[in-house]
């Protein structure tokens, strides 16, 4: 910030030198607005004085609504403006025809304006993990991601204006589809804190609020991966290649992707959870602990996993739209098919079954079995194939090849100094 300031004081000088020049050898102020405008060291005066403005402006903004920023925003805010830059310089390559000032401008204006989105993003994320939050803090995020989905709203209808009123393909197209996307990021990060809010006020105790939040997440990259498209088929159609869009579109696709399969992971293991997990007992809950290890409340009712450690059905339900293996052991949750395969091709077990000829229970308690014996021995790979703990034939290894450096360390025995020293030694005596 000082830095800034220092900066913005030389600027503010210099311009002020070369507008009280221009104004007192011309004398009258249409030869002065002219010499400003075609004189290049003015011009660029003047061109450094609004970038200064627009930087002032920014950081204005964000101590009022964010006050001082965190290590890990900055560091988030460095990242992102790097690759920012980056792909603004290859839309300008793209749109060099349109190249003006304005155009200079609106490039500075869309790159402040994105980071005043991620800085929204990560206080949201922020306040979303800690326990206690005070109440301004609640009030100036409100605010803020109210003033920023203003900015994309004014942004927006002024280039959509612009590009109706020519007619055909110009900058407007980007900077139109740049906050289209920035205004759904905002309203997603809004409905997201929303959530947050709502199970703030219910103690914690909104069973439906992960779903709730991986719907909207799914929904999200749906819409940008969809603006995403459209963008790069206009951009391709009118302009070329977008190479700034490549980056981009490559990974709300792979994200979306991602979501996807979850999705379909999850309702088919979330579709029969009565079925596939069964009830503990009262002997179960009594002997285990208790508590639940997500929530780290104590249980009544649970649902017990194949390796046996029991869970609130919400909380299952819950831990599932993220991660499918236990939370304790972490083991697979569903072992695949491989235990009913196992079992099936067991001697004496039912064609079609998966359950030996005698009885259902023994077989049930033999696939339980087997799934604890297979999520042990993937455990044991996993321990083996560690860096920390290597294998026992390579430990051999290293152990021989020490023993047998030592040996050529160890100096050889002279036979005739021992000989001499044994037959004097009776004499000596």
């Amino acid at each position: 910030m000082t830095r800034l300031q220092t900066y913005a004081a030389f600027s503010l000088l210099a311009t002020a030198s070369s507008v009280y020049y221009a104004f007192s050898s011309r004398e009258q102020f249409y030869p002065a607005m002219v010499y400003l405008s075609t004189s290049k060291i003015c011009f660029v005066l003047l061109l450094n004085t609004g970038l200064v403005a627009m930087c002032v402006a920014w950081q204005l903004v964000k101590r009022l609504f964010l006050g001082s920023l965190r290590e890990a925003e900055v560091e988030r805010l460095n990242e992102q403006s790097w690759r920012e830059v980056v792909e603004i310089l290859f839309a300008v390559t793209i749109f060099r025809q349109d190249f003006s000032v304005s155009f200079l401008a609106m490039v500075a204006a869309l790159l402040l304006v994105k980071a005043l989105h991620w800085l929204a993003q990560k206080r949201v994320e922020y306040i979303e993990t800690t326990p206690s939050v005070p109440m301004l803090s609640h009030i100036r995020i409100v605010s803020f991601m109210a003033f920023l989905l203003i900015i994309d709203c004014l942004f927006l209808s002024n280039s959509l204006r612009s590009l109706i009123q020519k007619r055909e393909a110009s900058v407007a197209i980007f900077f139109s589809f740049e906050y289209m996307i920035l205004a759904t990021s905002t309203v997603s990060t809004f409905v997201k804190y929303v959530f947050y809010v709502s199970d703030m006020l219910m103690e914690g105790q909104w069973e439906k609020k992960a779903v709730y939040t991986f719907y909207l997440e799914l929904v999200s990259d749906l819409v940008h991966l969809s603006l995403y498209m459209l963008f790069f088929i206009a951009i391709f159609l009118n302009y070329g290649v977008p190479l700034h869009l490549i980056r981009e579109l490559y990974e709300t696709f792979r994200n979306f992707k991602i979501r996807i399969a979850d999705y379909v992971r999850y309702r088919k293991i979330t579709s029969n959870m009565n079925e596939r997990f069964p009830d503990a007992s009262a002997e179960e809950l009594n002997a285990s602990d208790a508590t639940c290890i997500i929530c780290r409340e104590e249980m009544t009712t649970a649902k017990k996993l194949l390796c046996g450690h029991l869970f609130h059905v919400h909380c299952l339900r819950s831990w599932l739209e993220r991660q499918h293996t236990c939370p304790t052991c972490r083991a697979p949750i569903i072992p695949a098919d491989n235990g009913r395969a196992a079992s099936a091709r067991q001697p004496g077990a039912q064609p079609g079954t998966g359950t030996p000829a005698s009885e259902g229970a023994p077989g049930e308690n033999m696939s339980r079995r087997q799934a604890k014996l297979e999520a042990a021995a993937a455990a044991a790979s996993l321990y083996g194939r560690s860096f920390v703990y290597p294998p026992a034939n390579a430990l051999s290894q290293f152990l021989s090849l020490q023993v047998h450096h030592n040996l050529k360390q160890v100096p050889p025995i002279n036979l005739r100094k021992t000989k001499n020293c044994s037959s004097k030694t009776p004499a000596m005596v």
